[in-house]
Formats: C-alpha cells, sequence, structure tokens
C-alpha cells in the first residue's frame, strides 16, 4: 500500500505503549479530581484539570485518546460545578430564612461564581435556569423580620412595667 511504512507502525506501537504506562496515572488523577469535587473544593480541581490537560497534550498520546481524556475531564468539571452551584444557592436559601443577610449575600455570590464555571463547562439550559430561579428565591428571602418591638407587635413586657410604675 502506498504511504504504508514500517516506521508508521513503529509509531503506533510507541504510541499504544505511553497510552499503557500513562492511563493508570490519568485514571488516578481523575478519581483524584472527583474526590475533590465531591468535598467542595473547586480551586484545586480546576489546577488539577488544568494539568492534566495539559499532561496529556504535552505527552504527545494520539488525538482520539487526548480527546477522550478531555472530554472525562470536562463532564467530570461540569458535574463538580453543578453540584457545587446547588450547594451555594440550598444554603443560600437557608441563611435567608434564618435571617442572616450576611451569609446569604455571600453564599448567592458562591453560587454565581459557580455557576458561571458550570456556564463555561456547558451546563444545560434547564440547570441554569433552576439556578437562577434557586438564586431569586434565596434574593427575596430573609430580611423582613423587625429586630425587636414594632408598632404592630410591641414588647408586652415593657408595657407592664411602664403601667407597674
Amino acid at each position: 500500500m502506498f504511504g504504508q511504512t514500517e516506521t508508521r507502525t513503529v509509531e503506533d506501537a510507541a504510541a499504544l505503549s505511553r497510552i499503557h504506562v500513562l492511563a493508570p496515572a490519568v485514571n488516578g488523577a481523575l478519581s483524584r479530581i472527583k474526590q475533590r469535587a465531591e468535598h467542595g473544593h473547586m480551586d484545586r480541581c480546576e489546577e488539577s484539570a488544568r494539568s492534566l490537560k495539559e499532561a496529556i497534550r504535552n505527552a504527545k498520546l494520539p488525538k482520539d485518546y487526548t480527546e477522550e481524556a478531555n472530554a472525562a475531564i470536562d463532564a467530570l468539571m461540569l458535574q463538580a460545578f453543578m453540584k457545587a452551584t446547588s450547594v451555594a444557592a440550598r444554603a443560600a436559601i437557608e441563611a435567608g430564612r434564618e435571617d442572616e443577610i450576611e451569609r446569604r449575600a455571600m453564599k448567592i455570590r458562591e453560587a454565581r461564581a459557580q455557576l458561571a464555571g458550570a456556564i463555561r463547562y456547558k451546563a444545560p439550559k434547564e440547570f441554569q435556569r433552576k439556578c437562577e430561579r434557586m438564586l431569586e428565591t434565596a434574593l427575596y428571602s430573609g430580611g423582613v423580620r423587625a429586630k425587636g418591638p414594632t408598632r404592630a407587635k410591641p414588647d408586652y413586657s415593657a408595657l407592664e412595667l411602664q403601667a407597674a410604675v
């Protein structure tokens, strides 16, 4: 056949041997990224994913293996960002219920940052809509109750003390 030489088969064999050598390391790195994502360490996840992608690219592996590994990394990062967004949004709603305005604002900012990361990894539109609704709910929750007595609900214990005097 035209274009088929022995050097091509030697290159293919070398590429396969590199895959067999690097596959356990890549799988181990993917499992570490998954563990970090489950524990909520998104900054470490992003660093690990970035360094793993660079290592795969620099290893001169075949294009199909590189694309498959990058797709696995992207899917894992998408899942991690989606989970982190959901956790932060739920925490914001809970902080709103407890009338902790500062914590609610912090969690809303965190959820928006995580949502931006999920969008970067191509999150589904339905997920984006759900998160925006959750953040809107968190934004409108809390901060309604007055701290202390009001005109409509006076502190009766203070009024009783004044009447007794």
